[in-house]
This record gives structure tokens, C-alpha cells and sequence, in this order.
């Protein structure tokens, strides 16, 4: 436990300190966050308190009866792999998902008739006559993730580029005060009391309008993904559900009910951007996990993602830095990049069918894309129609640093050279070494409570033991 508080305090101290070589502060769409000073001085504090800490009275956290619509939520989650853990371990890390008063999950709805978003409010007041809700549209509802919220950029922007490319419903779930804190484990719990108020929500709108759950297409980035696989599968399966590099951390688990995969909708499309070994600091999952994963760039980290940070911390460390801010980056490409599939009609990413091999990036995109279904499009139209094959299986899509992130024939048939070093240099570490995962064991990194209490684990081994061997 002693490595991983270091490694916690290093990334507090990267928050505070360490933006651009401008500025002291990072930004929003940056990072996704800010240190809040309650949270600073919790962390400095709760190591002191867990040697006094009394355990909690047992509170009403996963009550079935504050609706009848709404899904039970565990009493612990288990983000770090101890299985039963102690009381105390509890006390210090406090693992019970917060009530649906505390995360306060809100939604915005949007249309072309009423492009200024309107709140929606579940439960009594409704709200639909004041929003242009249509159960004849089809229905786009994007969550946002860990730290961030739906204000941010990349969501007001997705949100404008779907009502441009057609007349749909958007509904955007804001759970930022769930997940707007530096402690990782409290976001994770989080997010089973946000898809039991989502859930609540659904169940409310369809009842209310008659909207088809196959009209409607999830789009999570993050955490986010993993409560839209969380809703979809307690409402009965959506049509879609795009995983935006869905998250990694706790969610290393064959429990299929936990996170993100094919059975959740009709057709689940995934783009891994930022998939690597945790100790790598890789935040999205790398294994296959929709009926279609794409892998801009072999899916580990992303062009233009590099670390220009002049900073003394940075000077001071680095190699930690350098690689925190480029995993940052290359998490949050993912959203970039779908919504330039929306918005870019000159701009497609063709993507090429892919075996997880190093030997296979060259083959793949020097194949021609004259086979059905060997070349597909990465983005909206993953899905296929209208000529288009759907895509299922993986594959390997090249991209440039710069919106639209579109390379030309010519960079597609020369692949970059680091591009290539980097691959090959990743698929030879460790090669040997068994992987856990039954999905893809060729898949390797580039660099190399109470007994009876109820408690659900999201990884499938000790965190220890993921992270350091």
C-alpha cells in the first residue's frame, strides 16, 4: 500500500503543479479535472484518522425503496481486489457508493429545435413539455468520465455534431459529483448508484414517451462506458453503445456484468486509444471487449501526445510526467476522434482488420480493401448501412496528431517510423508471459469490509499484483 500512496501523491502533486510551461494550472479538457481543497485536505488527513476511526453506523446506501424503478446498489465496491476486506481498510478508503442526493445525477437534453440544453428533471416533475423530446427520433445519450462532466468540450461539441449530422434526441448525463474527486476508488463506486438513477430514468422516459430502447445509442467515455454497458444491461440492451477507451482501473475483471462488452447492446464499437499496463499509467482497456475494436495507431498512445511541460516537477521527474500527461492525452483522443467521424465527410478513418500482432500492423494496411468486410470505417459509421460493411473484430486504424486526424494514401502506405519502432518494441516485451485475459493473450503493452457485508469486486486479481507483478 505504501507504493501506491507515493504514486497517488505524485499525480496530486502533477494536478497542482504542473500544467504547460504557461501556466501553473491545467485545464479542464486537459486533465479533467481540479483539486478540490476539500479532497487535499481529506488526503492529508485520513491516514491519521484510520488509526481512530470508528466504523460507520450502517447506512441506507443501497435501498431498493427509494423507487420502485430503481436498480439495488451494492454496500461496497471492491476497486483494489482484497475480497473481504477489514473494517478498517474500509474506514481509510470508504468504498460504499455515495445516495443518489450526494452524486446528484442530472440530465441535459438537446435537439435542432432546441439546441440550448434544457435540464430535465426524473421523478415528479418530469419536465418533458419544456424539451422537444421526440420517441419517433432516435436517441443519443453521451456520459461523460472520471473528473470531468457534462459541460465539458468534447461534450457540448459531440452534442452539436450529432444534431448537425441528423434530427435525434441528445440527452447528456452529468455525474460530476460522483466522480469529481482525485480519489479513483470513489468514482468507481459511483458509478453503480449513477447507473441505478440512469436506469430510474430510462424506465421513466420510456414509459412516459413509448421510445423503443432500440432507438437509443449510448456513448461513454472512460468510466462512462462502463455505466452505459451498466444501464443497457438492466434496461434490456440498447441498440449501440460506442466505448470511448473505456477505463481500466478496477474494471480488470472476466464479470461481464462489470464492464463494458458485446453483450450489453445489439452492436458495441470500441476505440482504445490509451490501453496499456497500469504501470505504464495506461487508463483504457486494451483487450478486445465490443463486436468491434478499433486501435488508432495500435491503441497504447496517440500522435501529438508528447510532454512540452517546462515545469521544476517535470524536470524533477521526468519520466513519471512525461508519461502521465501523454496517457492523459491519448485517453481523451478517443472522443476527438468519434466526434470527427461525425462531423468530417472528406475525413474517413478506414480501418483495417488487425490480429493483435506487431507482424500484423504492415500487412494490414498494405492490404487492399477490396474484400468485404476486410476494411470498415472507424466512428459513426462502424455500424455499417448504407453500402457500408459492419465492422466485427479488430482493427487497426492509422491517424495523424491534428484534427481531423485523417492521414492521406500516401502516410497510410508509409507508416511512421516511430509508429513502427514503438509497436515493435511493445509486442516483443515480455512476450513470453501469460496473460490473464482468455480474450486476446497475444495482446501485449508497448512499454513493456465485514464478512457479511455485501461487496462487489471489480478486478479480478489484487491491485498489488496487477500493478507491480
Amino acid at each position: 500500500m505504501g507504493m501506491n500512496f507515493i504514486y497517488v501523491i505524485l499525480i496530486v502533486i502533477y494536478l497542482i503543479c504542473c500544467g504547460s510551461a504557461e501556466r501553473l494550472w491545467v485545464t479542464v479538457d486537459e486533465l479533467e479535472n481540479h483539486i478540490r481543497i476539500e479532497d487535499l485536505r481529506e488526503f492529508l488527513n485520513m491516514y491519521n484518522k484510520s488509526a481512530t476511526t470508528t466504523p460507520r453506523s450502517d447506512e441506507d446506501y443501497a435501498a431498493v425503496e427509494e423507487t420502485t424503478t430503481a436498480l439495488p446498489v451494492p454496500n461496497n465496491v471492491d476497486c483494489f481486489g482484497l475480497g473481504s476486506i477489514s473494517r478498517q481498510v474500509q474506514a481509510i478508503f470508504n468504498m460504499k457508493p455515495d445516495t443518489s442526493d450526494i452524486v446528484n445525477t442530472h440530465f441535459y437534453f438537446s435537439s435542432r429545435n432546441t439546441p440550448f440544453r434544457v435540464q430535465v428533471y426524473p421523478g415528479e416533475q418530469f419536465g418533458l413539455e419544456w424539451v422537444d423530446f421526440r420517441p419517433s427520433r432516435r436517441t443519443v445519450m453521451i456520459y461523460h468520465g472520471f473528473m470531468s462532466h457534462s459541460n465539458a468540450s468534447w461534450v457540448l461539441d459531440m452534442t452539436s455534431a450529432f444534431l448537425k449530422r441528423e434530427d435525434v434526441n441528445v440527452i447528456a448525463v452529468d455525474w460530476s459529483k460522483g466522480g469529481d474527486t482525485w480519489k479513483y476508488w470513489r468514482a468507481v463506486a459511483n458509478t453503480r448508484r449513477v447507473g441505478s438513477d440512469v436506469t430510474r430514468f430510462m424506465r421513466q422516459l420510456i414509459g412516459a414517451t413509448g421510445a423503443r430502447i432500440k432507438d437509443f445509442h449510448f456513448v461513454g467515455h472512460s468510466l462512462g462506458a462502463h455505466i452505459a454497458s451498466y444501464v443497457s444491461y438492466h434496461i434490456g440492451g440498447v441498440y449501440r453503445i460506442t466505448g470511448l477507451d473505456p477505463a481500466q482501473p478496477c474494471f480488470l475483471t472476466n464479470d461481464h456484468t462489470e464492464r463494458l462488452d458485446s453483450t450489453d447492446a445489439d452492436f458495441v464499437d470500441v476505440i482504445h486509444t490509451n490501453g496499456r499496463l497500469l504501470k505504464k499509467i495506461g487508463f483504457g482497456l486494451p483487450d478486445p471487449t465490443g463486436h468491434a475494436d478499433f486501435y488508432p495507431n495500435g491503441g497504447m498512445k496517440q500522435p501529438g501526445c508528447s510532454n512540452e511541460t517546462n515545469s521544476l516537477w517535470s524536470r524533477l521527474t521526468p519520466s513519471f510526467f512525461s508519461r502521465l500527461k501523454q496517457a492523459i492525452c491519448s485517453h481523451g483522443r478517443a472522443y476527438l476522434l468519434f466526434t470527427e467521424s461525425l462531423i468530417n465527410n472528406n475525413c474517413t478513418f478506414r480501418a483495417h482488420r488487425w490480429n493483435l500482432t506487431y507482424e500484423g500492423v504492415n500487412a494490414s494496411l498494405k492490404a487492399l480493401c477490396d474484400r468485404e468486410g476486410s476494411c470498415v470505417e472507424m466512428g459513426i459509421n462502424a455500424v455499417g448501412g448504407a453500402g457500408l460493411p459492419r465492422a466485427q473484430g479488430p482493427y487497426f486504424v492509422l491517424t495523424t496528431e491534428k484534427a481531423p486526424y485523417c492521414p492521406t494514401d500516401w502516410e497510410v502506405r508509409h507508416s511512421p517510423v516511430d509508429l513502427l519502432r514503438d509497436l515493435r518494441h511493445g509486442f516483443n516485451i515480455d512476450r513470453s508471459r501469460r496473460v490473464q485475459t482468455p480474450v486476446t493473450p497475444a495482446y501485449a503493452d508497448p512499454e513493456g469490509g465485514d464478512a457479511d457485508d455485501e461487496i462487489v469486486t471489480t478486478t479480478s486479481k489484487s491491485w498489488f499484483k496487477r500493478w507491480f507483478g
